[in-house]
């Protein structure tokens, strides 16, 4: 900053050099036209006045010139370093974030295919489950079927000696003859003497 204003200050001081010799030579040659060799002068002046003010410039001017563009430089090296440090933070984030995506991307891969095969291990095993219920509830009903055909049997044989044993009684008498129960009774006599 220091040699920035003196870096103006300088160059104010030189365009008004410059500014007060072009004033004066221009009213000194608006004076007198008088002769051929005015021209010339004039144009002398001229030349010693702009080796005057290039003089001046390289005395004066040029370290703080010098100093100016050289600190501009250091700020523009700077400037750049700091963009390019900030791009290279960029870059890294970019290929953090782009890592933690792919990593995101496998994991939920991962989980995607166990809770598949979860998924498929619960399935398998619901319907195990079911085909062991209903084997077990085929069995009991079965098993109950089995139960009730074989009471149903006993119960239809029961009737059914019932029945006939009344049916029987209801027509035996009518049917056997005393000749019939003397037969009965040798008989049963017979089989009681074998044994």
């Amino acid at each position: 900053m220091k040699g920035i204003k003196k870096l103006g200050e300088i160059c104010c001081f030189i365009l008004a050099v410059v500014i007060g010799i072009l004033l004066l030579g221009t009213e000194a040659s608006a004076a007198d036209n008088s002769g051929d060799w005015r021209p010339v002068f004039d144009l002398v002046m001229r030349w010693l006045n702009f080796g005057i003010i290039v003089f001046i410039l390289v005395k004066y001017a040029r370290t703080p010139i010098k100093d100016f563009l050289l600190s501009r430089r250091e700020e523009v090296a700077r400037e750049i370093e700091m963009v390019e440090e900030k791009k290279e933070e960029a870059d890294k984030k970019i290929q953090d974030a782009a890592r933690m995506l792919d990593e995101s991307e496998v994991r939920f891969a991962r989980v995607k295919e166990r809770i598949i095969k979860e998924g498929e291990t619960k399935k398998q095993k619901l319907i195990e489950d079911a085909q062991q219920e209903s084997k077990i509830l085929l069995e009991s009903t079965m098993k109950k079927i089995e139960s009730q055909l074989l009471g149903a049997k006993r119960a239809f044989k029961s009737e059914l000696v019932d029945t006939a044993i009344s049916l029987a009684m209801k027509r035996l008498p009518d049917e056997i003859t005393s000749e019939d129960n003397q037969n009965f009774t040798n008989q049963f006599l017979a089989g009681t003497s074998t044994k």
